[in-house]
Parts: C-alpha cells; structure tokens; sequence
C-alpha cells in the first residue's frame, strides 16, 4: 500500500529545502500583509437598496442616453446572484434616446458618488445582471457595458456583449484602484450602442450589493 501521508510530507520537505530561507520569509510576508489589508478594509459607502435610500449615490445619464422611461431606474425585487436569495435591485434600461451610428453610440448612465478617503486602494464591487425578452427577435446584439469610473478614468469594464432572447446573465463586478487623500468622483456606467425607447423591447439591466471599501496601502 502506498502511503500517501508520507509522500505529501516528504514533497513539502522537499519544497521547502529547495528554497532559500528569504523566499520562505518573503512568500510568509505576502500572505500575512494580504492577510492585514483585508482586515483592516474599511467600508466607505454601501448603497442600501433595501430601504429604497441611495443617497449620497445620485443616478447621472449621458448626453443623448437614457437610462429607462421616466421615474428609471425602478427599484425591483431580482436575484442578481446565482442561486441566491431575491432581494431589491436597480433596475435600468440603457441606451441612445437618438439613433446616431457614428461620434458616441455608447450611451446610457449609472450611479454616481462623491467620497472623501485617506490614501489607499479602493475595492469597488457590485453584482450587476442583464435580461432580455422579446416577442420576435432572437437576441439583441448588446446587452450592455458596465464600467467602472473614477475621477473620469476607466479602471474597470465589463461588456455583456449579444444577448439572446429569453435568456438571463450575471457577474460579480469588482475593481481595485489607488487613490490619493482627497474627494474622488465614482461612476457605475451603464451603456449601449443601440436605441432604448419606451414601448420598445430593449435589454433590462440590474444593480445590487454595491459596496466601496478602502485597504490602507502595505
């Protein structure tokens, strides 16, 4: 009989006497400074749709976008989390009010912030999800491209891209970025290529959990 014990023990001797003793101390390091920045990770803002209270987020929309019909985004009951519980979320419906091929066809809008922080590393994280139902077509080219913005810098994106009828996408959407002590400018950008009119069957797109922290920096 093979003794699996033993042979796990003996490649861990083996590993370790292959390495010197500053790279044993510099890999215990990277774990035990990872380990400290995500403790010590303070929470700035936590958008508590539940209590339908979004302040101080405030909702932008592009120059020719729109972000649904009047009184949008809706708050909605939705599970934006894969097997998880439904609970309130933004509810969009992005894109062009105009139809325009050419200059900035990407147009919609989001969730906008204004925070104050030390110097550090922002984690910006939100689980967002896009449907699309339609009596007729069997998909739409472009369900929609998230981003996240600050002080007018895209630091992350995600494009959901074509989209088929019937049909239901989700991701966890997050972000890191350094910043310096000061008030910083933080979008959740939603956009489209496309017309999003009322009366008109267009992607739904949807917004929970949304959480900024900051880690101070190693």
């Amino acid at each position: 009989m093979v003794n699996v014990t033993n042979r796990k023990y003996a490649w861990r001797l083996g590993w370790i006497s292959g390495c010197s003793l500053d790279k044993v101390f510099w890999l215990c390091s990277v774990l035990v400074l990872s380990s400290v920045g995500l403790s010590q990770a303070e929470i700035l803002n936590q958008m508590n749709i539940e209590s339908d209270e979004m302040a101080p987020w405030e909702t932008f929309v592009t120059p020719n976008g729109t972000v649904g019909e009047t009184g949008w985004p809706l708050v909605e009951l939705f599970e934006t989390v894969e097997e998880g519980q439904a609970s309130k979320a933004l509810k969009f419906k992005v894109g062009q009010r105009r139809h325009e091929k050419d200059g900035h066809p990407e147009q919609g809008g989001g969730m906008v912030i204004l925070i104050t922080t030390n110097t550090g590393t922002l984690n910006l994280s939100a689980h967002v999800a896009v449907t699309y139902h339609s009596p007729k077509d069997r998909r739409n080219l472009a369900g929609g491209l998230f981003q996240w913005i600050v002080d007018d810098h895209v630091i992350a994106s995600y494009d959901i891209g074509p989209i088929k009828n019937n049909s239901l996408l989700r991701h966890h959407f997050n972000a890191h970025h350094p910043v310096q002590a000061g008030e910083h400018s933080i979008r959740l950008h939603i956009t489209r290529p496309f017309t999003s009119l009322p009366g008109k069957h267009a992607p739904f797109q949807y917004i929970d959990d949304v959480i900024l922290r900051l880690s101070p920096r190693p």
